[in-house]
C-alpha cells in the first residue's frame, strides 16, 4: 500500500512532536553533508529550496551560517511542522543577509515555485516517503536552474537502521502470541530506494545527472532504556497498536522489548544507527 498525500500529511502531522524533539537534531548531519557536497558556501547560490524541512533545524543553520545575500524557502508537507520551524525561527533569527520562509506544500506539485527558479535544492530523508518519487524529481527538474545543483537521501539499507530493526524483530517474534503485532496490511517498505543502483537509476531516469551516492551514518541519542522505551511509546504508529492490547500482552512486549535493547545496544555499548543513502547532482 503507498500512502497518499493526505495520509502523509495527518502522519508528519501526529508525528511532528516526537520527531522534532527525538530524532531530527539526529538526522540533520544529512542535510549538511549534502550541503557541504553540493558547496553551497563555496558557489554561493542565490534561491535555496529545502523540501521536507521538518521543525526547521537545516534551515537555521543555513540562516546563520551563509555569508552572503540569499533566500532559503522551507517546504514541509505538514502544518504542525511548519508551525514548529516558524516558532524555532523566532527564537534564533537569521542573519540579516538570509531571508527563510517556512509553507506547507507537497514535494509532488510545487505549486508556488516557478520554473527554472532555484539555484540549490535539498530533500533530507524524503524521496522513499512520497507518494510518488518520480513527480517528486520531475518538480525537481522543473524549479531547478539548468546546470544548478541538488542533493537527496533516503533510508539506507533496512539492517543498518538498527533501532528499527530491533523492533521489527520483538513485532516478529511476538506476533504468533499476540496477533495484535501482526501488520494489519502491506505497505511499501520505506527502505525501498535503500539500494545505490535503485536510486541512482531513478534519479537519471528523470534526466537528472548523478554526481555521487554514498552511505552514511548517524548516531540516534538514546541513551537509556527509559530512551528507547519513550521512543517507541510515543510514535502515533505504536500508540494506536498499544491501545489494542490487554494489559498483559502489554507488559509481555515491553519485556521483550527491554531486553531486545539492552542486548543489542547497551551490553554492546553500540549506540543506535541510522544509515541513509545519500546522492548529489545536477541538471544538465
Amino acid at each position: 500500500m503507498i500512502p497518499s498525500a493526505e495520509e502523509l500529511k495527518s502522519k508528519w502531522d501526529a508525528y511532528s512532536d516526537l520527531y522534532s524533539t527525538k530524532y531530527e537534531r539526529n538526522t540533520l548531519t544529512f542535510a549538511i553533508s549534502l550541503s557541504s557536497m553540493l558547496q553551497i558556501f563555496e558557489e554561493k547560490p542565490l534561491r535555496i529550496l529545502e523540501i521536507a524541512c521538518g521543525s526547521g533545524l537545516f534551515s537555521q543553520y543555513l540562516a546563520q551560517n551563509l555569508d552572503y545575500e540569499c533566500s532559503v524557502t522551507a517546504i514541509d508537507i505538514s502544518d504542525g511542522m511548519i508551525t514548529k520551524a516558524k516558532l524555532l525561527s523566532t527564537k534564533y533569527p537569521s542573519l540579516p543577509n538570509v531571508k527563510v520562509s517556512y509553507e506547507v506544500g507537497n514535494a509532488e506539485e510545487l505549486t508556488n515555485i516557478t520554473d527554472e527558479s532555484v539555484d540549490a535544492y535539498i530533500a533530507n530523508l524524503c524521496l522513499h516517503l512520497t507518494t510518488d518519487p518520480k513527480k517528486m524529481l520531475q518538480e525537481l527538474r522543473r524549479v531547478l536552474k539548468n546546470g544548478k545543483r541538488f542533493g537527496l537521501s533516503v533510508l539506507g539499507i533496512e539492517e543498518n537502521v538498527t533501532f528499527r530493526t530491533a523492533v521489527t524483530s520483538v513485532f516478529t517474534e511476538l506476533a504468533e502470541e499476540i496477533p495484535a503485532l501482526k501488520p494489519s496490511n502491506m505497505k511499501r517498505s520505506i527502505f525501498y530506494l535503500g539500494e545505490k543502483e535503485d536510486l541512482i537509476k531513478l534519479v537519471e531516469e528523470a534526466g537528472l545527472e548523478v554526481d555521487y551516492c554514498w552511505y552514511q551514518r548517524s548516531c540516534c541519542n538514546c541513551m537509556a532504556i527509559e530512551d528507547y522505551e519513550y521512543s517507541i511509546l510515543q510514535s502515533p504508529d505504536h500508540i494506536s497498536l498499544m491501545e489494542k492490547l490487554t494489559e498483559e500482552e502489554r507488559k509481555r512486549f515491553l519485556e521483550t522489548m527491554r531486553k531486545r535493547i539492552k542486548e543489542n545496544f547497551i551490553d554492546k555499548k553500540e549506540p543506535v544507527a541510522i544509515e541513509a543513502l545519500l546522492l548529489v547532482g545536477k541538471k544538465p
